[in-house]
């Protein structure tokens, strides 16, 4: 369940989030080497007000939601 939860690592305010089962005896240099950033072009706001504009709803989601709209 917690891997479910965290997946790969991603950076918050408080550093890496890591499932400790998945990365048990990883150095941090190890753990660094899998983050994950989640929309490293900053296209998640253009995609959100394109979608909102064309189907004129909004609020909060994913991507993966609005590319498979």
């Amino acid at each position: 369940m917690t891997c479910r939860v965290f997946g790969p690592p991603v950076r918050s305010e408080g550093g890496l989030g890591v499932c400790e089962l998945c990365y048990k005896g990883a150095s941090e240099t190890d753990i660094a080497a899998c983050e994950l950033i989640p929309d490293p072009d900053g296209l998640e706001d253009q995609i959100l007000k394109t979608v909102e504009k064309r189907t004129g709803r909004g609020g909060d989601t994913i991507i993966a939601f609005c590319l498979a709209s």
